[in-house]
């Protein structure tokens, strides 16, 4: 069984859990790795378990913590060239994610871990770049 958690949402920051007894990853850090920590803790999960980010666009609001969470997790991080372009000169995140960077192609499904399929696709946001995921989860799509 998939579960979904939405651990913030809103200007002051976005961050959500995906995650079932194999696979778990977050889409942005977009609050502080204390926060995620502590509001993964009181569902019952622990943040080592997160096996990768995936990033939607370069707005503070979804990065603000990534480069930190990438330093100290050394987890991986899935997202665009165009982003990860853009990331090489955010503030937030530029110099930390070395080597923890995978590339995902718009439109392409790629397999990370043994069940999860992920599908980025663009849409309009007054971003560098904004994509939404397609997720399939063992059959369950999302």
């Amino acid at each position: 069984m998939v579960r979904f958690l939405s651990l913030s949402s809103g200007s002051n920051g976005n961050c959500y859990y995906f995650g079932n007894d194999r696979t778990a990853f977050l889409i942005d850090l977009g609050i502080g790795t204390r926060t995620v920590k502590k509001r993964l803790a009181e569902q019952g999960l622990s943040i080592d378990d997160i096996d990768a980010v995936f990033v939607t666009h370069d707005h503070f609001d979804h990065i603000k913590s990534l480069g930190t969470f990438t330093e100290r997790y050394h987890k991986p991080v899935y997202l665009t060239r165009t982003l990860e372009q853009a990331l090489r000169r955010n503030f937030c995140t530029a110099g930390r994610l070395k080597g923890c960077v995978r590339f995902l192609e718009e439109g392409k499904e790629a397999a990370v871990g043994d069940s999860l399929l992920i599908t980025p696709f663009v849409v309009p946001h007054d971003a560098t770049q904004t994509v939404g995921y397609h997720f399939t989860f063992d059959g369950e799509r999302f």
